[in-house]
Parts: structure tokens; C-alpha cells; sequence
């Protein structure tokens, strides 16, 4: 329903979208016919462009992308992609004499974005420059002149060597995963046999890897009285995953070197889908939300029960990273390894080939789980960027509880310098380094899938950026406990009576707005500005919490009943792992994709549809063979390392 909601809000927009004025400029994809060249036994190259803003016709105006005084959504006309057959270029400039080629060729222009993923990570690309670069910047040139009397300067990103009739070997990586796959598949099916068959069934490994065990696991009922009361969850869970995969399903079109991109801007150019973009921040909050309410009623039913020590500490930390970690782990030795290999058309390069690359140089940040910072600026599984944020919010929040817990008259200090520290961070940030207040739906951050725009890696990345959300679950959580445990009556607080009565228009308010920022021209920085910015960034975790809190000691409606459903629960439990797995679900059905095709709705709601069932589909097969056997595998020994509960209690 989501995804339908949106393809209507796209035919809305596309159908009423003003006309823009027609000029002679050149499309910002351009591509030789990547099998005809191949077919050659001819270098492909991919190139970027950046064109000579002066040479443009006279009466277009050249997108100020890079603003600070207003968010301008529109591609950067400037900026090419490019790919070129150098045997097409070589027998094109053959025929220009020396001079021409002097002509032609254009020195770096200078621009204040990120163009070009850094040659450094492919090893033959110094050689190649050295050899092609001069080649292909006057090749463009002259077809550019030709076409459209206008040059630039044209930098290479990668260039394909000749096809070989010999496959490539197979490197140590590539092995490793192979191995570590062939083991798996092997092992679920011995150990699902003899499960069947039942034999040596109470082995430990047999009941952690048998098929059979894990789909019962799977379907199994809530076994406490504090899961079955918190079951719309999982179900909430699924509806904030689908959302996700509809926003970067829209991005993933943007991405593409479609025919039709300007019709993705005249789209962008209405104020509904502007306040849809730009309200798309909320979705990770609401997970934040909701991992600081759950991690906060555990605690404190744990407390209730035993000890809050160093034990119970690293029980909850070591159980966190073996649900993470080995699904991750396997997702992040795919793409430095194997993934390489679906590099088989033009799409490829940009889908696999790059993102190997990135991830080879910069794995260790997934592994420590810290590539949610500034740095690096290539970030490897882009997507997983919220598994490090969430991470460390729970080690902050952790920290936060056990305060609480050890100093109880202090909760009300501890909560509201958190509050007040999750309104100053994103405002000073926003003030500070002249940021928009709100996510900019930008078209041309999409080539590098928002990778680069100082939005996204200064305050919507970091943990510390999103300290609000989590804290306001974490307090929701706490409230829970005192109204369920101690008979708080809620009502009864001024505080929450106040906030529960504007929480609703407040951020309606702010979510209709947001469509100003693409309007009006604020320069910055500007304290009402990074008032607003504040307030957007938590509003959404306020309202969560209160939404939450509402829900206490009250008969479930149709949304939470719907929400708690046999099927959404179940889905519920796959949310991990089908998020994990649907960014490689998106690159292999991009891959499929003619350059040049047409992107509508029709296609835009199959692709939601396709992504979400196969990304599911595939977490199937993720909690059952990865997941839920490394969890059942490993727990005891946690358990053991790090005993709580009455026992530990008892001691």
C-alpha cells in the first residue's frame, strides 16, 4: 500500500508538472554501446565531465546545486557520466590534426563537489590514466563541440581491460567465501537429516543448524507476558522496512542512467514530493525509537530481578553483536569478494565493481562498526551505516541505565541533560557548518547515492546526531515500567498532558514546512534555522515515545491489531536480515536494467513490490541458515561467560 501510495504521488506530480524550456544541452548519461564495443576486443572506460558553465546556451540557467540558502533539487547540468569505447575514440581523433587536439583538450575545472571516486582504489587505474586520459578528454570534446558547442574536462573513474578468453582465478577471498558457503549449506543440510531422521538430535549443533528447529523458532509464539503486550512491534518493524526500501527504491531511480531523469526533476519540483523526501528522515528515527523502548522495559524487568552488574553488562553486549555480526560478516565478505564477479555489462562497474573496491579498502570500519563518521569518505554496504549508529546509541543508552538504576533519584537530571543535549547537537551542527535544516531531496547527490553530501554524513550518520530518538524510547521504556510496575498514572503529570496534546500538530507542522527550505532563501548560518533543525531532527522520536506510552493499559485498535498479526510478526523477525540483504537485492535487478530505459510508475511499483518480496524471501533463507543457527550456536557460551538472572543473583 506504501509503495502504491507513492507511485500515485509520482503520477500526480509527473502529470501536473510544469513544462520546463527546452535547450541544446548535453543528456548528463552518456554511453557507447558497451556489447558492441566489447565485441571489438576494445577498452570500455567510465568517465565524469564537468563542463564549462560559460560555454552553455545563452537563457539556461545552470542549477545552483551547491547553495546553502535554499535546497535546489535539480541534477547538476554541468556534471556528465560518461562511458566511452576507446577504440571509437582512437579512430575519431586519428583524423584531427595536432593542433585541434591542443584545442580540445581542457585542463581540470575546478568544482567544490566530490566528482570522481578516488582512482586510488583500482590498481591499474594510474597506468590507465597515464595511457588514456588525454585520449578520451579530447575524444568527448570533439563530439561534445560537434554536438552541442560546448567542451569541459573529462577525468576517468575506471577503465575495463580487454575481455580475456580465460576466466580470472579465483583470488584467497573469493575462496574464503566460497568455502564459508559450501560449509553452510553443507551443514544445514547434514544437520537438518539427521534432525528428520532423528538421530543425535540433542546435539548441539544439529538443533542449532537444523532447518526443521529454526523454522519452528521462527514461528513460535511470544513466550513472555512483556513480548505478547509489545507484539505490534514486529509488526511496526515491517511497516518502517518497507517504507525504507520505497525511499531508496526512489533513489536507486535517480541513480539510474534512466532516459527520462528530468522527469524525476519536474517530480522533485512539487511541493508534495518535497515534504515526502524530506520526511523520509524519519524512518531510521522511528527504529531508534523503538530499539531505545525495547532496550529500556528488558533493563528494567531485568533490574527487577537481578543483579545490574558487569556480567549482566556484557550478556547484553555479547548478545547484540552475535545477532549482528555473523549475518553482516557474510554480507560484507561478499562484497570484498565475489561480488566483483556480476560485473558482466555496463552497470556493472558502478554496482559491484566500485563498491568491491570501497569495501576492500575500507572493511575495518564495518568491522569495528564506525562507518557512520566523517571518515572515510567512500563507505562500504552504504546501508549498514545505521548497524554502527544503532551500536553505539545502545552502548550510550546502556550507560544512561545503569546510571539510573544505580542513582534513581538522579533520573530526572540523567533524562533531561540527554534531552537538552539531543536539541543542541544537531542545532549547533547546522549552525556550524551552514547545513539545510531538513534531509535534502537533492537529484544530484544521487550518482554516489548520497554518499557525499555533507547532510547525510555530518548529522544524519552519526550516532551523536541521533542521541533524541533513542533517549526518547529509553524514557518511553521507563514509563512503561513505572505504569505497569508502580501504577503511574500518567495523566496525572502536567509535563505529559502538555506533550501529548501538541506532539500530534507539532509535527504535522513541521513536516509540511519542510517544503520552505526548497523556497525561500535563508543564508546561513541563522539561529532560527538551527532551531527548526533541532526540532526536526527529534520531533518524530516524541512522537513515537507518546505513541508508545498511549498504548499502555489500553485495548489494541485496528493498527495495533493489524500490526500484532501471526504475519507481521513473523516478518517481524526477518527485518534484520532482510534489510541487510535488500541493497544487493537493488544491484542485482539494476544490473538487468538497459542503459537509456524509461523509469514510470508502473515500473517504479513492480520494482517496490519485487525488491520487498525477494529481500524477504532471501531473509528467509538468511535467519534460517545464518542467523538463528549462529544464535543458538554461540547464546549458551555467553550465557555461561556471562551468567544474570536469579542465578547470578543467588551467588
Amino acid at each position: 500500500m506504501d509503495s502504491v501510495l507513492v507511485g500515485l504521488l509520482l503520477f500526480t506530480c509527473i502529470t501536473f508538472a510544469h513544462p520546463q524550456q527546452q535547450h541544446s544541452v548535453p543528456s548528463i548519461f552518456i554511453y557507447d554501446d558497451f556489447e558492441r564495443c566489447e565485441a571489438t576486443a576494445s577498452v570500455y572506460c567510465y568517465a565524469r565531465t564537468i563542463l564549462r558553465v560559460d560555454q552553455f546556451p545563452a537563457g539556461f540557467v545552470v542549477p545552483q546545486t551547491e547553495s546553502t540558502d535554499r535546497i535546489v533539487h535539480k541534477h547538476r547540468a554541468q556534471y556528465l557520466e560518461l562511458g566511452i569505447c576507446l577504440r571509437d575514440c582512437e579512430q575519431e581523433v586519428k583524423s584531427l590534426s595536432a593542433a585541434t587536439r591542443k584545442t580540445l583538450f581542457q585542463p581540470e575545472i575546478p568544482v567544490n563537489f566530490t566528482f570522481l571516486i578516488p582512482n586510488e582504489l583500482f590498481p591499474t587505474m594510474p597506468a590507465d590514466k597515464r595511457r588514456y586520459e588525454t585520449l578520451v578528454n579530447v575524444c568527448v570534446n570533439q563530439r561534445l563541440r560537434t554536438r552541442y558547442n560546448i567542451t569541459g574536462y573529462t577525468a576517468l573513474e575506471y577503465c575495463r581491460p580487454k575481455p580475456k578468453q580465460t576466466a580470472r582465478p579465483y583470488d584467497a577471498l573469493e575462496v574464503i567465501f566460497l568455502a564459508v558457503s559450501g560449509t553452510l549449506v553443507s551443514t544445514l543440510i547434514l544437520t537438518t537429516l539427521l534432525d528428520v531422521c532423528r538421530v543425535n538430535q540433542e546435539n548441539a549443533i544439529v538443533s542449532a543448524f537444523s532447518v526443521r528447529r529454526n523454522w519452528m523458532r521462527l514461528r513460535a509464539d511470544a513466550d513472555s507476558p512483556l513480548h505478547r503486550d509489545l507484539l505490534y512491534i514486529d509488526g511496526l518493524r515491517v511497516l518502517v522496512n518497507h517504507l525504507v526500501i520505497v525511499l531508496h527504491s526512489f533513489l536507486i531511480a535517480s541513480v539510474a542512467p534512466a532516459q527520462n531523469y528530468s522527469e524525476l526533476e519536474d517530480l522533485a519540483n512539487n511541493v508534495p514530493m518535497r515534504i515526502y523526501l524530506s520526511s523520509n528522515a524519519y524512518l531510521v528515527q522511528i527504529f531508534f525509537t523503538i530499539g531505545g523502548y525495547l532496550l529500556s522495559v528488558n533493563f528494567l524487568r531485568d533490574a527487577d530481578r537481578g543483579p545490574i552488574d558487569a556480567r549482566y553488562a556484557g550478556n547484553k553486549i555479547l548478545n547484540r553483536l552475535v545477532r549482528l555480526v555473523p549475518v553482516y560478516a557474510f554480507f560484507l565478505l561478499f562484497s570484498v569478494s565475489l561480488n566483483v564477479r556480476f560485473d558482466v555489462n555496463v552497470n556493472g562497474f558502478r554496482l559491484f565493481t566500485a563498491e568491491n573496491a570501497i569495501c576492500r579498502q575500507n572493511w575495518w570500519t564495518n568491522v569495528l562498526f564506525v562507518n557512520n563518521f566523517l571518515w572515510p569518505k567512500e563507505l562500504c554496504l552504504m546501508h549498514t551505516w545505521y548497524l554502527a549508529a544503532d551500536l553505539q546509541l545502545f552502548l550510550m543508552a546502556m550507560g544512561v541505565l545503569v546510571l539510573v538504576h544505580r542513582r534513581p533519584k538522579s533520573v530526572g537530571v540523567v533524562f533531561l541533560v540527554g534531552v537538552v543535549v539531543s536539541f543542541a547537537v544537531p542545532g549547533y551542527i547546522t549552525h556550524q557548518h551552514k547545513l539545510h535544516p531538513v534531509l535534502p531531496g537533492k537529484l544530484s547527490e544521487a550518482k554516489f547515492l548520497t554518499m557525499y553530501e555533507p547532510w547525510i554524513r555530518r548529522i544524519y550518520l552519526p550516532s551523536y546526531a541521533n542521541t533524541g530518538c533513542y533517549l526518547y524510547g529509553v524514557i518511553a521504556g521507563y514509563l512503561y515500567h513505572r505504569t505497569k510496575n508502580y501504577k503511574m498514572q500518567l495523566e496525572r503529570f502536567w509535563l505529559y498532558r502538555l506533550i501529548n496534546a501538541y506532539v500530534t500538530p507539532v509535527l504535522v507542522a513541521v513536516t509540511v514546512s519542510s517544503f520552505l527550505w526548497y523556497v525561500i532563501e535563508v543564508p546561513k548560518p541563522n539561529l532560527w534555522v538551527s532551531l527548526y533543525s533541532a526540532l526536526y531532527r527529534n520531533i518524530i522520536g516524541i512522537f513515537v515515545a507518546v505513541c508508545f506510552l498511549r498504548s499502555i493499559d489500553k485495548p489494541p485498535g485496528i493498527l495495533r491489531s493489524i500490526l500484532s498479526s501471526k504475519l507481521l510478526t513473523t516478518l517481524g523477525k526477518l527485518t534484520y536480515s532482510a534489510y541487510v540483504l535488500h541493497d544487493v537485492v537493488m544491484r542485482f535487478l539494476l544490473l538487468r536494467e538497459n542503459f537509456n530505459s524509461v523509469i514510470n510508475v508502473q515500473k517504479f511499483i513492480a520494482w517496490v513490490y519485487i525488491v520487498t518480496g525477494v529481500a524477504f524471501a532471501g531473509g528467509l533463507v538468511v535467519f534460517l541458515a545464518i542467523e538463528q543457527p549462529m544464535i543458538q550456536l554461540i547464546k549458551p557460551y555467553i550465557s555461561r561467560m556471562c551468567p544474570v538472572g536469579v542465578k547470578a543473583k543467588q551467588k
